[in-house]
């Protein structure tokens, strides 16, 4: 019975507002987050083929709707690595301005996933397909900014496959000078010193803060922020739906369904490793997460913003930095947002080519290479197979089409290792002379009655093995057969066809069929299907023991049934 408390409700309303000391610890776990960020957030605009601001209004708008309204209480949200490909194809194809409708069509995509429940189905998408398309991605990005970190000039923009782009570079190799490719090793340079250096700061923000001071302060010629894109507006942006066009909706839909699913993914696997890194036993609520990255991708593209998800790396480092809340991500959205507007017109002077060094160190470390080797040396060939296909896709064709390769192709491998686990097993003394699979007492028994044929069902009986288990029982028709249902956790209709073909076989020929040990959630399925009236009382029994008592033994008067072992 519910009692009401008015006493108490003023307390759990006090201890529902967070101590200064806990926001303290937000707003700075926040504020490290968004100096990681802001670089990031400029660079990754950048790789997808759109003025700089769009990844900082993602950072802000998005990242913060998301923080407010997820399922995590630690993800941090904006652009990311992972839509890159997908991002810059919709702006190859489509334009620059597709992005906020494609983003837009991504999040009612993301609602429905949370209003349908998939985000518990996210989850079991398989680990090699994920290892695998993440590394094409990775593989595409790096190749992707080779030409801004060399400063390549000529190339042809509107190429969109690797072996086209990596061919046109070479061709273009003649255009490289000698400034920008120093400008860039220096940057690398750095990216990878910084952090042995000064392990607090984020090596990003220290390659980009160095690298520009010395490039502008030297006045070294090499492509910049400004050169390409012109001054960051410094204004607030205003919410507009103008960039939705009708017209190309059926052409985005593809594209929109893939960033829905990818940045799912992401976000539930961002999710999953901020639980682990964290105590307690509070865990994100997977559908409330998807719901909060549907209503971030409705509200970033109203200002301005592209697609986004939650990004593991940025959320691993809000953790690190004391974060407790989603108050962190909603810290991270206002620094981006503040050092935008503070630093505007210096960013104009970041070099291409630093950030293009930027994108390089993230793909390396999203790349996982270390994981990928060691599947290489240590998987199943077949699931091997499943990995480099997948990468390849990705890299030369299209993350979709990787995406649905690699979940198909898992798929049918995993429904060819369950056929080759048998169906059905006798039960049959072993070497030592014990039925395994039973107790002793009941193993004693089955041995005393060599005239009943005894069978055990196991785990699936479904498309993938009915056939394989009505082979299995057929046997010596005239015999009776005892088959143990306690194994059997799903049973769908092939499997019920094929028990119902098993079952009419030996009454047509004379035998009997008996089930036992029904597990409650089968017996509903086979009432419905009429396998337990076609049985008969007399012929389900809820254990095993009373099945045998119910036969007489060879040669015997038969005697009355013993109606009250049945089920």
């Amino acid at each position: 019975m519910h009692v009401s408390v008015p006493a108490v409700l003023p307390v759990s309303r006090r201890a529902s507002i967070p101590a200064f000391s806990e926001i303290r610890a937000n707003a700075v776990a926040g504020l490290v987050a968004g100096v990681i960020a802001l670089p990031l957030s400029i660079a990754l605009a950048v790789a997808v083929g759109v003025p700089p601001i769009v990844g900082l209004y993602t950072a802000v708008f998005a990242g913060g709707a998301a923080s407010i309204f997820g399922g995590s209480r630690f993800n941090i949200t904006g652009p990311t690595a992972a839509l890159v490909p997908l991002l810059s194809h919709v702006v190859l194809v489509h334009g620059a301005a597709a992005l906020p409708m494609v983003g837009l069509m991504a999040g009612v995509l993301l609602l429905a996933m949370s209003r349908l429940k998939f985000g518990s189905l996210v989850r079991y998408m398989p680990g090699t397909v994920i290892i695998g398309f993440t590394a094409g991605i990775a593989l595409s990005i790096i190749f992707g900014q080779v030409n801004t970190f060399l400063a390549v000039s000529g190339t042809d923009p509107k190429l969109e496959h690797f072996h086209a782009k990596a061919w046109d570079t070479l061709q273009h190799l003649g255009s490289v000078g000698w400034t920008t490719p120093l400008v860039g090793l220096a940057s690398l340079a750095v990216l990878l010193v910084s952090p042995r250096i000064v392990p607090r700061v984020p090596a990003a923000l220290v390659a980009v803060a160095l690298i520009t001071a010395l490039t502008w302060g030297f006045g070294i010629d090499t492509p910049t922020l400004a050169s390409k894109y012109g001054d960051l507006p410094r204004e607030f942006p205003s919410p507009s739906l103008g960039f939705w066009e009708t017209g190309l909706f059926l052409d985005l839909l593809r594209p929109a369904i893939a960033i829905a699913i990818l940045g799912g993914v992401e976000s539930l696997l961002s999710a999953v490793v901020a639980d682990g890194m964290v105590s307690g036993r509070v865990r994100h609520d997977p559908n409330g997460e998807l719901r909060g990255q549907g209503i971030a991708n409705l509200i970033g593209p109203v200002f301005g913003a592209m697609p986004a998800t939650a990004a593991i790396a940025r959320t691993a480092a809000s953790i690190r930095a004391g974060a407790t809340s989603r108050m962190a991500g909603v810290f991270h959205a206002l620094t981006v947002l503040t050092l935008t507007l503070a630093l505007g017109p210096l960013a104009g002077h970041i070099p291409m080519t630093t950030l293009a060094a930027v994108l390089f160190v993230v793909a390396w470390r999203i790349a996982e290479v270390p994981e990928v080797m060691n599947l290489l040396r240590r998987a199943p060939r077949e699931d091997l197979v499943v990995l480099v296909s997948t990468i390849f896709i990705t890299l030369f064709f299209d993350l979709t089409y990787a995406i649905g390769f690699g979940v198909l192709a898992s798929t049918v491998l995993l429904v060819r290792r369950l056929s080759r686990v048998p169906a059905a097993a006798a039960l049959m003394p072993d070497e030592t002379g014990r039925i395994a699979q039973v107790s002793p007492e009941l193993g004693e028994l089955i041995k005393s009655r060599p005239d009943i044929d005894f069978f055990t069902a196991q785990g699936l009986l479904s498309f993938h093995s009915a056939s394989a288990f009505e082979y299995q029982l057929q046997g010596d028709v005239q015999r009776p057969l005892i088959l143990r249902m306690k194994d059997v956790r799903h049973i769908d209709t092939s499997g019920l066809l094929s028990l119902e073909g098993i079952i009419e076989h030996r009454r047509n020929h004379g035998g009997r069929i008996i089930l036992t040990s029904i597990q409650p959630e089968i017996r509903p399925l086979l009432e419905r299907f009429g396998i337990l009236e076609m049985l008969g009382p007399g012929n389900v029994f809820e254990h095993t023991k009373c099945a045998i008592a119910s036969i007489d033994h060879p040669g015997s008067d038969p005697d009355e049934d013993d109606e009250g072992a049945a089920a």
